[in-house]
């Protein structure tokens, strides 16, 4: 579900604490459309209230410090979950969930991750067993599209920045002057936006490998390096990059996407979900496919590359980190790498490479990567709609969503069994509680 944003005050007498937390004492109401993730239970009125009665300076200093990370980092690819679900990086943590906001007050259970289009805003009810006087109530995902948190935040902000103004230039002054500063100039924007998919604060990347990053963009395009970039994300950055540039020099399998580009530009007010499905429904229309399972021979044309290559292993004996294509020349031909090992799988990743040929016609590397952004998000939903019509699925698996089913659909629709229980959670056809383990499409959808 897509939603606006807004935080609401109303200044009240102050706190104690420093001046800037007295000054900006006041009810805080923070409301993603209909959903209000600051109403709580207090253990003290015995009453359900709208809003936290907290400091709005720690907020604003939060969001001032996490701006870039908030606006551009996806959720870390590799997900380590804590027994109630939340995630187990605690630097990244730090810069995306509220709590981090700290100053002794209790702050909702909210996080935020970038697709880089639109902020997932997770919001966790608090612990049944907590014993904090304040208990909020409200569990809900919404997605907040990226041009409304930046319109809401600098509201916000300023309305901060005005009630401080009587105490002189603060923290929090400076800091937020820079984050503008930084966003109304394209190489220093360009520097934060690669340093947070790298997950770095600003200014904590290593210079040598940002530099590289920055160099490498005009090779793959800057949209391509944007994706490997949230790759190198990790304990040795610097090495993951050797390994994807060293990826891109691999002879790889040749072949060309034999699909028109023209006439399927996508909606981009749209979700990628929505995306990636109506991309799949439109090309299967254009090939007169139907909603019969799609034969190796009929994928592998496509690319104009042998259905052999859709079962046979990747050349290399390490496992890619992730797949990718190249294009070779202006003759059209593109270079394969695939990254997976079995048939459903290489399948799955041919039909996102095809995806990602339709909607990035500018870059030279096509990226397929594990990383939650939007990009990877429409290859992801078009790759299940077009190997696996969520029609002919539900025709196929009738009423009855049993174990043996799935693994007889997947057999059928030449996917994995994982990807078929996937497309049905995200079509809210069976909960996610049925996936195996948990997955980036439970927590990006």
């Amino acid at each position: 579900m897509s939603s606006g944003m807004a935080i609401q005050l109303d200044w009240l007498p102050p706190f104690q604490g420093t001046a800037e937390v007295q000054r900006t004492s006041a009810t805080v109401e923070i409301r993603f459309g209909s959903e209000n993730a600051t109403r709580f239970e207090d253990a003290w009125s015995q009453s359900v209230q709208q809003g936290a009665r907290v400091s709005a300076y720690p907020l604003a200093l939060w969001l001032a410090s996490s701006w870039w990370r908030i606006r551009w980092e996806p959720l870390p690819s590799r997900i380590r979950l804590l027994p109630d679900r939340s995630l187990a990086d605690t630097g990244w943590r730090m810069s995306h969930e509220l709590p981090a906001a700290g100053y002794g007050f209790i702050w909702p259970l909210l996080t935020f991750a970038s697709d880089g289009e639109a902020i997932l805003v997770n919001c966790r009810r608090s612990g049944a067993l907590s014993s904090e006087p304040v208990q909020y109530l409200s569990e809900f995902d919404v997605f907040v599209p990226a041009s409304e948190f930046e319109r809401e935040t600098d509201r916000f902000m300023e309305l901060v920045l005005r009630r401080l103004d009587s105490l002189g230039q603060t923290e929090l002054h400076v800091l937020w002057s820079e984050v503008l500063a930084e966003r109304a100039d394209p190489a220093q924007s360009a520097a934060r936006r690669f340093e947070a998919r790298l997950g770095y604060e600003p200014d904590e990347a290593p210079e040598p490998l940002l530099q590289r990053l920055l160099e490498l963009a005009p090779e793959t395009g800057l949209d391509a390096a944007d994706e490997i970039a949230p790759v190198c994300s990790g304990s040795n950055p610097a090495e993951t990059l050797d390994e994807v540039v060293d990826l891109a020099s691999r002879p790889g399998i040749l072949g060309r996407f034999a699909v028109s580009q023209s006439g399927f530009v996508a909606n981009g007010k749209a979700l990628p979900w929505q995306r990636g499905r109506r991309l799949a429904d439109s090309l299967r229309e254009s090939l007169s496919f139907g909603s019969q399972p799609l034969e190796d021979q009929a994928l592998a044309d496509l690319l104009q590359i042998s259905p052999a290559h859709l079962t046979e292993l990747p050349q290399s004996p390490n496992p890619a980190l992730m797949g990718l294509a190249v294009r070779t020349g202006g003759s059209g031909q593109v270079k394969l790498l695939f990254r997976k090992r079995n048939r459903p799988a290489r399948r799955f990743e041919a039909a996102r490479f095809i995806a990602d040929y339709l909607c990035a016609s500018h870059d030279h590397w096509l990226p397929i990567t594990d990383a939650a952004t939007a990009r990877q998000k429409v290859q992801r939903a078009f790759a299940a709609e077009f190997l696996c019509p969520i029609e002919s699925l539900r025709a196929y698996l009738g009423n009855e969503f049993l174990p043996e089913a799935f693994e007889d659909a997947a057999e059928h629709f030449g996917i994995s069994e994982i990807a078929i229980k996937s497309h049905l959670a995200n079509h809210h056809l069976i909960p996610h509680a049925l996936l195996d383990s948990p997955t980036l499409d439970q927590l990006t959808p």
